[in-house]
C-alpha cells in the first residue's frame, strides 16, 4: 500500500464525476464515512464510504495534468477546513458542581418557610388556642 496519507484520483459518478483528494488524516469521527476534496465543488465533503470507495480510481495519463490545479485547490480548502471531530465543544474547563439537593421537608417550620408565613404568628395562634 502507499505511505503517503494523501491520495489524488478521480471519482466516477456519471455527470458528477470529478477529480478528488483523499487525505486520510481528516477524520469524520464515523468509520462509515470519509472526507474527500471535490474539485468540481472546491470543497471538502463527507461521503458514505461504502458508496464512494468503489467509484474511486487512479488518474489516467491524460488526467494527470489536473494534479497541479487539484493540489492548489485542495491546499486552499484545507486551510479553512475544520473536521467535525476536531471542532471544540462548548465544555467548561472545570466541572461546575451542582447545588446540593435540599433535604426533604420534615417540620412545620420548613413548610411555613416555603409558604412565606411568619413562624411567630403561627406560634402565637397555636399558643392562644392551647390556653383557651
Amino acid at each position: 500500500m502507499r505511505n503517503d496519507p494523501i491520495w489524488y484520483g478521480f471519482l466516477e459518478a456519471g455527470d458528477k464525476s470529478t477529480a478528488v483528494v483523499l487525505d486520510e488524516r481528516l477524520n469524520t469521527g464515523n468509520p462509515k464515512t470519509l472526507y474527500l476534496f471535490n474539485l468540481a465543488r472546491s470543497a471538502i465533503l463527507e461521503y458514505n464510504r461504502e458508496i464512494v470507495q468503489p467509484k474511486l480510481r487512479e488518474f489516467t495519463a491524460r488526467e494527470t495534468k489536473l494534479m497541479e490545479e487539484l493540489q492548489s485547490a485542495f491546499s486552499e480548502a484545507r486551510r479553512g477546513f475544520q473536521p467535525r471531530v476536531a471542532q471544540a465543544l462548548d465544555i467548561p474547563e472545570r466541572v461546575v458542581s451542582r447545588p446540593a439537593r435540599s433535604a426533604p421537608l420534615e417540620s412545620e417550620e420548613d413548610l411555613d418557610a416555603l409558604a412565606d408565613v411568619d413562624p411567630d404568628e403561627t406560634e402565637d395562634a397555636d399558643w392562644d388556642e392551647d390556653e383557651a
